[in-house]
């Protein structure tokens, strides 16, 4: 250890240190449209959708209880649009997404998405699986209550668990980084589950009502149809 604190005199003592520039503002305005976009593939078979809502600002309560609703809406078989769009309708045959879709809801500081996107096939239209998806979105509020809380918690908490010993225990150095980065407090990580305890029925339906209103979203459909044409001709 004093050999390495010896090189890094050496080689870096030397080096000036600089005025850490002011941290940019990448907020973003509040959402006051429903935006929708198609992309024509040629390579696609089936139509897909994806449907983006901004997410709430990190670690409020509306936050947490967005975590929540990812657990009642988009993750595992139990889950509402899952139940709605495969189990009952049969529009497609799995729903997957959630938040930071590329990461996890915990290693992100700044603007952020939840998200969730299907296949399905060619004889379902766009409407009939958006009418769908507005039918679980709409009703949403009235069905939430304490135990269905109580029950998003435990996913959540078993989703915690494989995000901690994923890749070798490398999801745990990856939580402990960011709330060290973005918090200056990696213990953060072990007081996740607390924050969603926190989160009441009133807060979710806020957070319904404020966050997964249709004016809040994004809609991407993604058409096959161009390839077919082009077979055609």
């Amino acid at each position: 250890m004093a050999e390495a604190k010896a090189w890094i005199e050496k080689y870096f003592g030397g080096i000036p240190s600089v005025k850490i520039p002011a941290k940019p503002d990448v907020s973003e305005p509040r959402q006051e449209k429903e935006k929708e976009f198609t992309k024509n593939d040629s390579l696609a078979n089936k139509p897909a959708l994806a449907v983006a809502y901004h997410m709430p600002t990190r670690n409020t309560p509306e936050y947490y209880a967005m975590g929540l609703l990812d657990q009642i809406l988009i993750q595992g078989d139990n889950a509402l649009l899952q139940k709605k769009l495969v189990d009952e309708k049969g529009y497609t045959s799995y729903v997957s997404g959630g938040i930071n879709y590329l990461g996890n809801m915990f290693n992100y500081n700044g603007p952020m998405q939840i998200m969730f996107d299907v296949t399905y096939d060619n004889e379902t239209s766009k409407k009939q699986l958006m009418d769908a998806v507005d039918e679980v979105i709409d009703g949403l509020s009235a069905k939430v209550n304490q135990e269905m809380i109580d029950n998003a918690i435990i996913k959540m908490r078993s989703q915690l668990y494989d995000e901690l010993g994923g890749s070798f225990g490398f999801g745990r150095a990856d939580l402990l980084c960011s709330f060290a980065l973005f918090d200056d407090n990696p213990a953060r990580i072990n007081t996740l589950e607390d924050e969603f305890k926190k989160v009441t029925p009133e807060i979710v339906k806020k957070t319904i009502s404020e966050y997964l209103r249709k004016t809040n979203r994004t809609i991407l459909v993604v058409n096959p149809l161009l390839a077919n044409n082009e077979k055609t001709n």
